[in-house]
């Protein structure tokens, strides 16, 4: 690192310890532009990512369609407000729904407020039922968001804990464990409103719901007149090599969320509704102020037209496959490797020791990665990712594996 690099890095991160919550525990990179799989530091240095900014930048660094189309609404008008009607935003629901549900859709700003207004839409459908405490149920270890609702709704103790009391009956069942399932449904009944679940947990170490599971969730959810909603802020926008993972699953949730990549890096999200239960959130029950503004909708319009348009599902999967298959290989040259999981561009490396080092180490030569669950490297890079820049972040990965003790 130069000199005159070393002072402007550091006066970044002078400037962010002294006027910067410490909310974050950040690796010592500030990072400057991107160029497609590629993102690059104060000191010019690149990086492969296989990270995307936490699986929201699918399309990569630098989309030049985006940018143009960005660009061109900028010059138009950012944001009018929702007491009005928005050509942007009819466009946009539009292809959501015919790309995944028939229903209706409702724009906020980020997956924790898709989160929050599933949780209002649950609660309400409760209410409609005439339940006098209406229980949400969700999954140990899922990450559904940091507010108050969504947070309830997280099944990682660790984020839940240290705000007193949360909001009230929401319990948890064990992931892929379907007496569990069985026995809270059992237990609450036609109390239940709806169950929020991951079909890839992601923050809990990317472990993928099995379809027995998922299957009995939809006939017990059907069977109480309660809502399966599943949350595709970290799965959706052709992640898995489907836009929506529930399409490997080949059936419909009563709703979903949507987030992170829908605005491929511009902050959006949605909570898609189906047509059945489109009512239960009446006029004035629920809004945003800046929730689908002229901007936004454009960016995430653009990412599902340069997904569709240029074959990125069909990528995923063959890319997805060669990663896959080296990564089992690397199994048995590390010795370092417990287990492989995912699907699609969403993979889990679950090690036999802690992750936070091998990532460490993996930034020093050139390649971003992330720690989660402890143990588990979470691999979930842009969907453009080319087969040479895939080997030859597979490459470093494998040589800190073997160098690290």
């Amino acid at each position: 690192m130069s000199n005159e690099t070393k002072t402007k890095f550091e006066e970044i991160k002078n400037l962010s310890d002294k006027y910067l919550l410490n909310t974050y525990n950040r690796y010592p990179v500030a990072f400057g532009y991107g160029v497609g799989e590629m993102i690059f530091d104060q000191d010019n240095k690149g990086y492969i990512d296989f990270l995307a900014g936490i699986a929201v930048s699918n399309l990569g660094h630098g989309e030049a369609d985006l940018i143009e189309a960005m660009r061109n609404q900028m010059d138009k008008i950012l944001h009018s407000s929702n007491l009005y009607y928005s050509e942007e935003q009819a466009k946009l629901a539009e292809v959501i729904i015919e790309n995944s549900i028939p229903g209706k859709v409702f724009l906020c700003n980020s997956g924790t407020e898709a989160n929050e207004a599933a949780f209002k839409l649950m609660r309400r459908h409760g209410v409609k039922k005439n339940i006098d405490k209406p229980v949400i149920l969700a999954l140990h270890s899922s990450f559904h968001g940091r507010t108050l609702s969504a947070m309830t709704m997280t099944g990682n103790e660790s984020v839940r804990s240290g705000f007193g009391e949360l909001a009230s009956d929401v319990y948890f069942v064990e992931a892929n464990n379907e007496d569990s399932l069985i026995q809270a449904f059992d237990q609450y009944g036609e109390s239940i409103a709806g169950i929020i679940m991951e079909l890839i947990i992601g923050e809990g170490g990317v472990v993928p719901l099995t379809q027995s599971f998922v299957n009995l969730a939809r006939k017990l959810t059907e069977e109480t007149d309660s809502l399966l909603v599943f949350d595709e802020i970290q799965t959706g926008m052709g992640r898995t090599g489907k836009m929506f993972c529930f399409e490997h699953y080949g059936m419909y949730p009563d709703a979903f969320t949507l987030a992170k990549a829908l605005g491929s890096g511009f902050p959006i999200g949605a909570l898609v509704v189906a047509k059945e239960y489109e009512s239960v959130l009446e006029r004035g029950m629920h809004g945003s102020t800046f929730g689908g503004n002229h901007l936004a909708c454009v960016a995430a319009y653009e990412t599902f037209k340069i997904i569709l348009s240029r074959n990125l599902l069909d990528h995923v999967s063959t890319i997805s496959e060669q990663m896959f298959a080296r990564l089992k290989t690397m199994m048995e040259s590390t010795g370092k490797i417990k287990q492989v999981r995912g699907r699609g561009l969403h993979i889990g490396v679950e090690l036999y020791s802690e992750s936070r080092p091998v990532v460490e180490e993996c930034l020093k030569r050139g390649l971003v990665v992330n720690s989660t669950a402890g143990n588990v490297i979470r691999i979930i890079p842009p969907l453009i990712l080319s087969i040479e820049k895939a080997t030859e972040g597979l490459d470093i990965l494998e040589s800190v594996l073997k160098d690290m003790k």
